[in-house]
Order: structure tokens, then sequence, then C-alpha cells
């Protein structure tokens, strides 16, 4: 296709969660985002999207539209989510049943999530036992996304979340797991057997998957997670406490709200309780061993803002997710890092009336509230990301519903900065939905009727 030319082309590979790709790829595109009156270079370089493939595994052809979508817009970085405790979405030699198990994990109900209306959540449950939202990426397909992101300026940053939110390659090998959990069946787990555990077998893993990633990735960075580690289930083990020691009090990071992220119980003190330095400094062990294992090919890691709480040095590109919390953290740090705040760029959050919407989560973002939000300037900041989490989000039409338009806003701001009237941009924001909607990204408006 020649640059500068737009259209809907149906690609063959389409499928269950596919449909008509978007085009629109080369540097000069008719798009009134970001705007005639735009600077010439970006006020941030980083202008990103998360996409979450471990909940629901997107096919291929999803991946590609989005890519059109976020480069006619002007945005380079696609933030690949490709493992969770949900599911593991590419083959790593050696480890056969991450693809046979992990990648087809029964998909959980997320009745523990209250930050969704009950209805709402119980729908998407209904709908989600009449699909199959697993799979994985085939080396090929990878290789096709990879192409096209690079065709079109993009670099995509893959995610491997460790040491915790690990439960899909801990059910697929029970030995990278909670030895005491090992021989248990799963739906009997007394607690979330989603940490790896310091072994032998568990760096191992991480070695080989790291180094697959990076075959499959050539772009600057990989991100390692880091988020969420449940402190408490380390220490609450008597025999990793023999081995490592307890350690000293140390500040635990602080957990996110309910409403962001639901988590386990766990005793409020003593053993198990989380608040030794045994979770930090294995936390910091695993983070070692990932850095190393990436400095093999001169790769730069990524992590959550709670690696902050671990071990760090400094090198590290901190995504701060957390409301407040994580700027805060990134601000204090010296790293560099990426304003994520979940409050105000998590898209998976309902855009209106939650009665109202499709499945979302609670914590209203608009288009206007983006364009007005207020980001920390800092030397260190590099750039800003929206992200979507697909809990409940199980097909192409829901996901354009969660990222647009809101994502354009997300773009306009990354690129021009607080420099945006909301009068101004309303008017380009109408007009690009439209086009939107006729290059059938997202479907055309309901004809109105008089009576």
């Amino acid at each position: 296709m020649s640059a500068g030319t737009t259209e809907v082309s149906t690609s063959p590979r389409s499928g269950g969660r596919g449909s008509a790709a978007v085009e629109c790829e080369g540097p000069q595109r008719s798009t009134l985002i970001p705007g005639p009156l735009a600077p010439a270079e970006p006020v941030h370089a980083w202008r990103g999207l998360m996409l979450d493939s471990a909940r629901t595994c997107w096919d291929a052809e999803v991946v590609h539209e989005l890519l059109e979508v976020m480069s006619r817009y002007r945005l380079n970085r696609l933030h690949w989510h490709l493992t969770d405790d949900s599911g593991w979405r590419f083959a790593v030699p050696g480890y056969e049943r991450l693809t046979e198990i992990g990648a087809h994990l029964p998909r959980p109900d997320y009745q523990w999530y209250d930050n969704v209306l009950p209805a709402k959540r119980e729908m998407a449950d209904s709908l989600a036992r009449s699909r199959d939202l697993g799979g994985q990426y085939t080396a090929e397909e990878i290789a096709e996304v990879v192409d096209h992101a690079r065709r079109l300026g993009i670099e995509i940053l893959p995610e491997v979340d460790l040491p915790g939110h690990m439960a899909a390659a801990i059910r697929s090998y029970p030995e990278l797991g909670d030895p005491r959990l090992r021989d248990v069946d799963p739906a009997q787990w007394d607690h979330p057997n989603d940490l790896l555990w310091p072994s032998e077998a568990a760096f191992d893993f991480l070695t080989a998957s790291l180094r697959t990633v990076m075959d499959l990735f050539p772009f600057s960075a990989v991100h390692i997670g880091g988020d969420e580690c449940k402190y408490w289930i380390w220490e609450s083990d008597p025999d990793l406490v023999a081995r490592f020691g307890d350690g000293v009090d140390s500040a635990r990071p602080p957990l996110p709200d309910a409403q962001e992220r639901a988590e386990a119980q766990r005793a409020e003190s003593g053993p198990g309780s989380g608040s030794s330095g045994l979770g930090p400094r294995l936390q910091a062990h695993f983070t070692d061993h990932a850095r190393s294992v990436l400095a093999e090919r001169s790769r730069r890691p990524a992590a959550w803002d709670e690696l902050l709480d671990s071990s760090t040095t400094g090198d590290e590109l901190i995504v701060a997710w957390r409301h407040r919390a994580g700027a805060s953290s990134a601000l204090g740090s010296g790293n560099d890092w990426i304003f994520a705040d979940c409050a105000h760029l998590y898209l998976n959050r309902v855009a209106d009336d939650p009665e109202t919407e499709p499945p979302g989560m609670f914590g209203t973002i608009t288009p206007r509230g983006i364009i007005e939000l207020e980001i920390p300037e800092s030397p260190t900041l590099r750039g800003v990301q929206a992200a979507v989490w697909t809990e409940f989000i199980l097909d192409r039409e829901h996901l354009h519903h969660q990222l647009f338009p809101r994502l354009l806003a997300v773009a306009e701001r990354a690129w021009c900065g607080a420099d945006v009237e909301w009068e101004e941009f309303a008017p380009r924001l109408q007009a690009e939905t439209a086009w939107l909607r006729a290059q059938g990204v997202l479907p055309a408006e309901e004809p109105t009727t008089t009576s």
C-alpha cells in the first residue's frame, strides 16, 4: 500500500474475534488528531497502549488492526501483555505444556471483583462460557505483527510478568510454584499459587522464556512485570524462611485499592503477613536474574512501579500504574518512567453510566477527563500510556467500544501535552469518531427516528 492511503481490507486470517482491518500505513495521514496546530515534535516520546492478551487471546488480525489505528494517531508503543494467571500466549522451546495447558485454561468467573456491577459481571461470565477465549500466537504470527509494527514506526514492549502472576505457567509445570501445592489439584488450592519459587527449575524456566521473547521481539526493552507479588505466601513457608532468613522489617509496598485489583486475604501480622523483608529480597533475586538474561542482548528491563519497592539499579523503565502511588514512587526513584495512572488511563473502566455501558470497571473515564488530565512534570518522564485489561472484554466490538474514541484523546494529550483546549479538540474528536465508524472500527450509529 502506498503512503498516505486509507482503505479497509479483509484478511483471510480474520476469525472469531477478528474482523476487517483498517489500513492507514504511511507518514502522511489525513487525520485531525493530533490537530493541525500540534507541535512538529511530540511532547512525549513514548505514546503507548497496553493490550491484555493473557485474559482474552485476541486474534492476530485484531492486533494488526489496532496497530493501524494507533499509527494513524501517532501512537508509537504497543505494550503487549502476553502472560498472566489466566493464560500463556507463546511457545517456549522445551516447555510444551505452556501452550498445551497454560494457553487453554478455564476462564475464571472473577466473582471476587467488586469493582464492576454484579449483573454486568455475570453477563460477561455467561458469554465467556460459550466462547473459546484461549489460544496462543505462533512464532509466524508474532513475526508478522513485529514486521507490521516496525513498518508503522511502532515499537512493541512484550511482557512476561514475573515472579508473580505466574499461575498459568505453574499450572503447566507445578514444580515452578509453591511446593506445598505441587500435588494438589488447583481447584483445591487453599491459597493462591501464582508466585515462582526460588529454585533451579524456576530460574531455568525464566532464562528460556526471556531468551525466547528476545528472539521473537527485536526491540529495545522487555517488560518483566514485578507487580502484585503476594509476599505473604513466600513468607508463610517455613522452609523458605529457614533457607533465606526472615529478614528485617521493611516497608511493604502499598497494595492497590480494592477498586483497582482484588487481593487475596492474608494474615495481618506474624508469619505470612508479608511484613518482613523476605518478600522484597526474593523478588529482587528474580529481578536480578531477569536483568542478567536481558543483558545478554543489551535489552532494557521495564517493570510496573511496585518493582521500586525491591531492588532496582536505576536502569529499569518504570510503568507507573498505581493511582498516585505509582507516579510518586517513580518521581522519587530517578528511573525513567511512563505515566499510566489506572484512575485516568485504564480504558477497561466505563466511559459512562455503568448501568448502560457494556461490562466495565468502576471509575468513569471520559475523553475530556483525559484531555484535562494533570500529568506530573519530571525530567525523567518519558511518556504516557493507556491500558485495556480484558477480564470482561471478550470480543472486538467490546474492545473497540472501550478504546475509542478515548484512545484518541490519549494520543492528542501525549503528542501535544497540556496545551489542548477541550472546546477546540471536541469537534475534531467527533469528526475522527465518524471516520472510525465509516471504516468499521466502530459500529455505524443507529439511525434516528422521529415520531
